[in-house]
């Protein structure tokens, strides 16, 4: 991958709006963008310039960032211009005509991580914060930009380092009478601990794959509220079962809702009930579950239920980090509540399943939230296919260690061997130990101007 020629590409994503942007990185990246400016502005690195296009009579303001301070670890330019596709290409053909190339997908991140500006688990990040669909990839996808994996294996890898130098020292001074470095009831604890920490995180974290691509809304109310009603208003089809009888849904019912470009899954979850009997334990259960999966969750009430009815829930979805939102259906039917008590501050909303009062306002309500990131919370972190079989090979050689100890340390130099067999699996998590094709793979799978 050449790191010392400038490229150039459109970073602004596809089609018309009010500012595109064009991104130069390289050693002649300012001098590029200088080109297709007049009257060509005198650089001030991190301030902002105005300028007029060359090609065409228009605006444009340009930002310079200096090396080492800029992202990808070099000189970086900025060409903030109209957002019109056409005028993008126009100004990128003349780039490419003096000296720039184009750039491939992922290369801007690429050269900030052999810059040092990025490990690979942040690179990580910001390739799936770009494909995410749905909050729980986005929150995961924060975890690895913000660093939180790299953390851990920064911590773990220092710890199995100091281990691997005091065997290998101890080798080397073999010869000498009395000399010992670390006994090996230590070496056995301390090897244990990192093969511990890679067990817990494991078994605390959650895989991508495993991730539900489309964002989840689920519907809770006691039963006969209205929810199946909605459901079926809100899609503008029958799926849902509607029955006078209470607890006619026994299951989470699930269909798609979709608006322009959007999609979100809408789930009817059973209703909560205090039934004591083996099937509504059952449905507790697998609403509880319900519940932790989703992205967003509609409270429904309706004109019989009462501010106890509303705490009820509240206590329902206490543990689900999601957003919640209050939805008072039969609103055209007198009595209950009409608006949310003062101390709770959740979005509240008056509708109607059966007159269609407020639809729309709640289907808008629902692409709002089902699209922002929820509320962080510290949760376990999202591991991709390729760190966990890292954390497996690396786990794989510490105990082979460990079995090595058990020999009351006989061969040390096996030892070692595998204490930095694991050190390496848990470099190349975050980049400190990666083949070109392993590199080649993940920043393929950005795109371009990233």
């Amino acid at each position: 991958m050449h790191t010392e020629d400038t490229i150039a590409a459109i970073s602004s994503p596809a089609g018309a709006a009010g500012r595109g942007i064009i991104r130069l990185s390289g050693p002649m990246s300012w001098t590029m963008a200088q080109s297709v400016l007049r009257p060509i502005p005198v650089v001030r690195p991190y301030r902002w310039l105005d300028a007029w296009l060359v090609e065409i009579a228009l605006p444009a303001g340009l930002i310079c960032f200096q090396a080492p301070r800029s992202f990808t670890g070099q000189d970086v330019a900025e060409l903030h211009i109209p957002g019109a596709p056409a005028l993008l290409e126009l100004i990128m053909e003349k780039l490419l005509s003096n000296g720039a190339r184009q750039a491939e997908a992922g290369e801007f991140s690429a050269r900030a991580f052999l810059n040092g500006k990025l490990d690979l688990t942040e690179a990580e990040g910001i390739a799936a914060t770009i494909s995410a669909r749905s909050s729980h990839q986005l929150r995961a996808a924060a975890s690895l930009r913000h660093g939180r994996l790299h953390q851990w294996v920064k911590q773990h890898a220092d710890d199995l380092a100091d281990i691997l130098a005091l065997v290998e020292a101890g080798i080397d001074f073999s010869d000498e009478p009395g000399v010992s470095f670390i006994a090996l009831d230590q070496l056995q604890r301390r090897i244990e601990s990192v093969s511990g920490a890679i067990q817990t995180l494991e078994s605390r974290s959650v895989s991508w794959e495993a991730l539900p691509a489309m964002p989840a809304v689920v519907l809770l109310g006691r039963p006969n509220v209205g929810k199946s009603s909605l459901l079926n208003a809100l899609s503008g089809t029958d799926r849902a079962i509607v029955s006078p009888v209470a607890g006619t849904t026994r299951d989470a019912l699930s269909l798609e809702l979709t608006d322009a470009s959007r999609s979100v899954r809408l789930v009817d979850a059973a209703g909560v009930e205090d039934q004591n009997t083996a099937m509504a334990n059952l449905m507790n259960d697998a609403r509880r579950q319900t519940l932790l999966r989703a992205d967003v969750i509609l409270l429904v009430m309706d004109h019989a239920d009462t501010p106890v009815t509303m705490r009820t829930l509240l206590d329902e979805v206490r543990d689900a980090n999601a957003w919640k939102i209050i939805v008072r259906n039969k609103s055209d039917l007198s009595g209950g509540l009409r608006a949310a008590p003062a101390e709770h501050s959740l979005p509240w909303i008056n509708v109607a399943a059966k007159t269609g009062l407020n639809l729309p306002a709640l289907r808008e309500l629902i692409f709002d939230y089902a699209y922002r990131q929820a509320p962080m919370a510290e949760e376990c972190l999202t591991l991709n296919g390729r760190h966990q079989h890292l954390l497996r090979q690396a786990q794989l050689a510490l105990s082979r260690a460990e079995d090595i100890l058990k020999t009351s340390g006989q061969f040390p130099e096996l030892l070692a061997a595998d204490l930095r067999l694991a050190l390496d699996d848990l470099g190349s998590i975050s980049g400190a130990i990666s083949s070109d094709e392993i590199l080649g793979r993940i920043f393929g799978s950005f795109c371009i101007g990233k």
